[in-house]
């Protein structure tokens, strides 16, 4: 054999060897994103639970106060706030809200670091406010009602920051 052609056998050997050796190899881990799931789509729906295990929550807390998890523990900052002032209000009212909340829809807005923004359409049609007389005072409202929640990372789960509704309908 020519020194030409033992140089191309070789060559060729060693193609088809990196090659075989190449479709061999394990399959690489998908990267992290900064938020420490292993994609954004995996991000957005740990925050879409979170919010959904919230109304969940909300909705047994209404059936029965001692219910646990309380809806509090998946708000901080504003949103917990915002919570704490509802609740106080329907109380100086003397109102209570009965009847469950339904999440219908939730969109992906953005997803940056260590927080996620969804926009949740809810609707709250099967709900009502009643008075310590139990006379049914609810107000006429649109509903379904476009929210924007913002999630943040706290720990190994998301937690609602800020939610506020929006104009337009789901």
């Amino acid at each position: 054999m020519s020194r030409a052609t033992t140089v191309l056998a070789r060559s060729l050997g060693v193609l088809i060897v990196t090659a075989a050796l190449a479709g061999c190899s394990p399959t690489p881990e998908p990267t992290p994103t900064p938020t420490g799931f292993a994609s954004e789509e995996e991000a957005f729906a740990a925050a879409e639970a979170t919010y959904r295990a919230y109304v969940a929550a909300t909705n047994a807390q209404r059936e029965d106060p001692a219910y646990s998890p309380a809806p509090e523990s998946f708000l901080r900052g504003e949103a917990l706030q915002d919570e704490i002032r509802a609740s106080q209000y329907l109380a100086d009212l003397g109102v209570s809200v009965v009847g469950d909340t339904t999440v219908v829809r939730v969109d992906q807005v953005t997803s940056a670091d260590n927080d996620v923004t969804l926009d949740v359409c809810v609707d709250s049609s099967r709900t009502r406010i009643l008075n310590e007389e139990g006379t049914d005072v609810t107000p006429d409202r649109e509903t379904p009602t476009l929210i924007r929640v913002q999630l943040v990372l706290a720990g190994d789960m998301f937690i609602t920051s800020s939610a506020t509704a929006k104009t337009g309908s789901c």
